[in-house]
Formats: structure tokens, C-alpha cells, sequence
């Protein structure tokens, strides 16, 4: 009988800042626009794998939101662990890989969904380089056991789609100087904002695959807030208390719309190439749980439009989100990846050698910052392979809002969060 080795998933991301009532010194860039991105058309493959992303995001989403408390705020990126799973996945055979397809909306032509990927990457984080007050970089890498029978077709899909090449560690004889290895790649990606993804004990000598997955964003708005503008402003959390919280405020020229009693501004990034969509009910009466729902977001881009200024009025908010990812992908559907005697992850590895993989956890912790300036936001990914005028809309947040951040030629989900109360962190 092979010997079971534990699959275990860990997502993180960087500290917030030490008060999110003061600014966070991003407004001290140079408020310098760069010249607008040309959005290229995404290819059939590749604009498939963003569908798969979106959707994976709003099924994530409303899996989290109904576990959280009625004023806490949330956060994570759809992108990141889209991007960690599917490497995974390529290493998935029989109903593992099923239920793992199911989940993460990968239609039968897996090959397809992976070559997707790779076409899907530069076109989302190439743009970047065009406009120097964006930073929007993501990473892959494999580390793995030295000297492990990887499979060169497991290795060669993680190389040429995900851009993940293999660096060897000895996991057996050091686990926690990989560990500490890792985390310094991790931290080196994120600008140091990610730091310890791997806590102590997290990998043992049992431990043959780290899948790590690290991403960055870092961008100024087209339209900055002035910063004489903010002021304290009462917010009324989910809860219906109030806090006291600084709201910036501007008049803007903005797409917009209202859907079935939900109001939407698009938000453009320096260059237009990214950009954040905040959604918020029109009354205040019986506010919906979650406005995002698959239907009601298309038909919000389908109708996002320039029709008049919005008056605005934002609150400024940093805070850091943990999520338990097994948790939530196995009431999703993906279940026996996760479990000792049922998961097939002989893709991997030659299927003569005398052990068996499976996640043993997965968890996701994402950040973001938004101010006067722009917004950062940082997330990372490590899948451990081991055993065991008169405006047309008055759009003023001072109440729970959702919001995401996405790809404007792709329209791929980055981020995702609510915010129900901007006073914590």
C-alpha cells in the first residue's frame, strides 16, 4: 500500500498599516498620468479562463460572506488562488480532478483551460510596465523535494502556462531553512509586504511540493481625491451602529449605472488598464446581504456608461482578511482532494513510487489599502506538496459597500471585499 503525503495549501498576504484613520503616504507619489493603456482582445482561451476566474470569485464570495459576523469586512483574491489551484489541478487525475474542474468552472478540455492561462497572464500583467504609477506583478514557482519524481508533463505545464519553474529543497533534512527559503521569495515578490507566509512548523520533513503563487498591486487613481477634501463622517456598520471615519469626497467623471436597486461606479486606475467597481444598494432600507451575484455584475458591466458626474464620497480603509480556504472549497464542492484516501494526484509524480499526495489545508489571508492617492492590495499562494455640477449620482459610502478590482481588457476579478466597517483593520 502507498503511503499517504499530505497536500497542503496556504495563501497569505501583507501587513496592513499600523492606523488606517491616517494616510498611508501613497498620496506622496507623484501624481503623474501615464499615457492610456491600449486594451488588447483577449483570445476565446484566455477570456474562457477569466470567465472561470469570475465565477470562482462570486461562488467564493458568497461562501465567506455568509460565515462572517455582520460587521466584519472581508477580502481576498479570486486570481491568486485560481492561479495556485490550477497548477494544482494539473496534477489531478479521476474524480479529484472532477470535482476540482467543477469548482474552479474548468470546462472538459483541461489542456485548453491551462494554455488559456498562459495567454491570459501577460495580457493582465503586462500592461503594468506601460504606466510608472502602477505596480501590478504576480509570480509563480515551484519547490520541490530534491531529487522527486516529478513527472516532466506536470513540470512542463507548470513551466510554459503558469510560468512556474522547479527549484529544488531539501524538505527531508532542513524543512524549516525551505521554509524560511520560501518566505524570503514570497516577501521579495510582494515588496516585503508579505512576510512569514509559512509559519514555523508548516513544513516538515515529510513535505515534497511547495506551489507558490505571490501577487502585488500598487496604483495611483486616474482621478485622485484631494486630500483637503476628506472628513470625518459618521458610517453605519452592518449592524446599524455607527462609527466615525474620514470619507474623501470628490465630484468625478465616472461609467456608472443602477440595477435593480444596486448602484455601481468604476473607479480607473492611472492609465486605465485597472480598475475598481464599487456596488452599494440605492436604499437603505432592507439592504441585500451581497450584491454579487454572477447575473446582477454582468448586467452592471453591460451597463456601466458615462452619464453624468457622480458626487462620491469614499471612506479610506486598510485592513487584512483571513480566510479558511479548505473549509470553503470543500462545502464548494472539492472534497476529496482534501481527503488522505481518496485523492488522485498521480499526475504529479511517478505513479511506481511508494507515496500518495493530498491537501492537508488551505488557507487565504489577502490586504488591501485605499486612500486619497490609489489603492495597494497584495495576496500570495503556497500549495505544500508533504506527507502528512448637479451630479447624475450621489454615490456616498457611508454605509457597507462591496467592491472589485479588476482587468479592464479581460474584465478578470483581482480582488474582491466588502467593507463593513473602514475603522478596522
Amino acid at each position: 500500500m502507498k503511503k499517504s503525503f499530505a497536500l497542503f495549501a496556504l495563501l497569505a498576504a501583507c501587513m496592513p498599516a499600523e492606523d488606517n484613520q491616517e494616510p498611508n503616504g501613497k498620496q506622496d507619489r507623484p501624481e503623474v498620468n501615464c499615457a492610456t493603456v491600449d486594451l488588447a482582445t483577449p483570445s476565446d482561451a484566455a477570456q474562457a479562463v477569466a470567465d472561470a476566474n469570475n465565477a470562482f470569485a462570486v461562488d467564493m464570495y458568497a461562501q465567506v460572506a455568509d460565515r462572517a459576523e455582520s460587521n466584519q469586512n472581508l477580502f481576498f483574491s479570486p486570481f491568486s488562488i485560481t492561479s495556485a489551484v490550477g497548477m494544482t489541478l494539473a496534477g489531478a487525475e479521476g474524480e479529484t480532478e472532477a470535482q476540482m474542474r467543477e469548482v474552479f468552472h474548468v470546462g472538459d478540455d483541461e489542456m485548453e483551460h491551462h494554455l488559456g492561462y498562459g495567454e491570459l497572464h501577460p495580457l493582465v500583467f503586462g500592461k503594468a510596465a506601460d504606466c510608472e504609477t502602477t505596480t501590478l506583478n504576480m509570480a509563480n514557482r515551484l519547490f520541490g523535494q530534491t531529487g522527486y519524481p516529478w513527472l516532466d508533463g506536470f513540470l512542463d505545464v507548470s513551466s510554459l502556462d503558469y510560468g512556474a519553474e522547479l527549484e529544488e529543497l531539501d524538505f527531508v533534512s532542513d524543512p524549516d531553512g525551505a521554509r524560511v527559503h520560501i518566505n524570503d521569495w514570497v516577501a521579495d515578490q510582494t515588496e516585503d509586504r508579505i512576510e512569514d507566509l509559512l509559519p514555523s512548523g508548516a513544513l516538515t520533513s515529510e513535505t515534497r511540493l511547495v506551489l507558490a503563487n505571490a501577487i502585488y498591486f500598487d496604483a495611483n487613481w486616474d482621478q485622485p481625491f484631494e486630500q483637503a477634501m476628506t472628513a470625518n463622517s459618521s458610517f453605519t456598520r452592518g449592524d446599524g451602529s455607527t462609527v466615525t471615519t474620514p470619507l474623501m469626497f470628490q465630484e468625478i467623471g465616472a461609467r456608472s449605472a443602477v440595477v435593480d436597486g444596486i448602484m455601481a461606479v468604476e473607479l480607473d486606475y492611472d492609465g486605465g488598464a485597472q480598475s475598481m467597481v464599487v456596488m452599494m444598494p440605492q436604499s437603505t432600507e432592507g439592504q441585500p446581504a451581497s450584491a454579487f451575484d454572477g447575473a446582477l455584475i454582468d448586467s452592471i458591466e453591460d451597463e456601466l456608461a458615462l452619464a453624468g458626474d457622480v458626487w462620491l464620497g469614499l471612506p479610506r480603509f486598510s485592513f487584512t482578511q483571513d480566510t479558511d480556504l479548505k473549509s470553503v472549497l470543500t462545502d464548494l464542492g472539492m472534497v476529496d482532494a482534501f481527503n488522505e484516501a481518496a485523492a488522485n494526484f498521480n499526475g504529479m509524480a511517478d505513479a511506481s513510487f511508494s507515496e500518495s499526495l493530498y491537501i492537508s489545508g488551505a488557507f487565504h489571508k489577502a490586504f488591501i489599502s485605499v486612500d486619497e492617492a490609489g489603492t495597494e492590495a497584495a495576496a500570495a499562494t503556497a500549495v505544500v506538496v508533504g506527507t502528512e455640477s448637479a451630479p447624475a449620482l450621489n454615490f456616498i459610502a457611508d454605509r457597507p459597500f462591496e467592491f472589485y478590482i479588476r482587468d479592464n481588457s479581460s474584465g478578470t476579478i483581482l480582488f474582491m471585499g466588502r467593507v463593513q466597517d473602514p475603522t478596522t483593520n
